[in-house]
C-alpha cells in the first residue's frame, strides 16, 4: 500500500481527538463521531490448545486463535454492542442513579502504533494500540492495554467510527469494569 502521509496524519488526529473526548467525559461529542450502524465488540481471550498441524508456522502462535467471537468463536465475547447499547453506555454517567459513576472515574488514554492496513473505497481499516489509566475514588488504580481493529468511513468530509474490535491483553480479567470505551 502506498503511503499517503496526510491521510495517516488525519487518521491519527481522529484517534487523538477521540481519546481526548473520552478522557474529558465528553461522551455526547464522542457519540457524534460514531455511526449509527456501529459494531463494537470485545472478544474474550483464552489459552488455546496447541495445534500440531500449525507447528513451525506463525499460525501456531497466532493471537487470532486466542479470541472468542460471536461469529464462530468458542465462547461468548466480553462485549458485543450495537448503537443502542453504545448510546446507553455513553449516557449512563449523566444519570443521578449511576452510583458506580459518581464521582466519575478519571481516565487517560494513550493511542499508539496507528497503522492504516487498507483502504477499500471509502472504508479505512485501521489498527491501533491503547493504554488506559483508570482511577476511581477510594479504589485501586488500574491500567488497561490492548489493541483495536477499526473500520472508519468518511461521512461529509469527517471520519466516523463504523466498527471496533477491542482486543484486551489479558485472559483473566482483574479490573473493575469493561464497560469503558476503548
Amino acid at each position: 500500500m502506498s503511503h499517503d502521509y496526510q491521510l495517516i496524519s488525519d487518521i491519527e488526529q481522529f484517534y487523538y481527538r477521540e481519546a481526548r473526548l473520552l478522557d474529558e467525559r465528553c461522551f455526547q461529542q464522542w457519540l457524534a463521531i460514531v455511526d449509527q450502524s456501529i459494531e463494537y465488540s470485545m472478544p474474550a481471550r483464552h489459552i488455546p490448545h496447541p495445534d500440531p498441524k500449525a507447528q513451525d508456522t506463525e499460525a501456531y502462535l497466532s493471537v487470532e486463535r486466542e479470541l472468542d467471537r460471536a461469529d464462530g468463536g468458542k465462547g461468548s465475547p466480553l462485549r458485543q454492542d450495537g448503537y443502542l447499547q453504545t448510546f446507553v453506555r455513553t449516557f449512563r454517567p449523566y444519570k443521578s442513579t449511576a452510583w458506580a459513576e459518581s464521582p466519575a472515574p478519571r481516565t487517560r488514554r494513550s493511542i499508539t502504533n496507528v497503522e492504516l492496513e487498507s483502504v477499500n473505497d471509502d472504508e479505512y481499516h485501521v489498527r491501533s494500540n491503547f493504554f488506559m489509566y483508570y482511577s476511581h475514588e477510594g479504589k485501586d488504580n488500574h491500567t488497561y492495554s490492548g489493541g483495536r481493529k477499526d473500520v472508519l468511513k468518511k461521512v461529509e468530509g469527517e471520519f466516523k467510527l463504523f466498527k471496533r474490535e477491542v482486543i484486551i491483553d489479558w485472559d483473566i480479567i482483574t479490573v473493575p469494569s469493561l464497560a469503558l470505551i476503548f
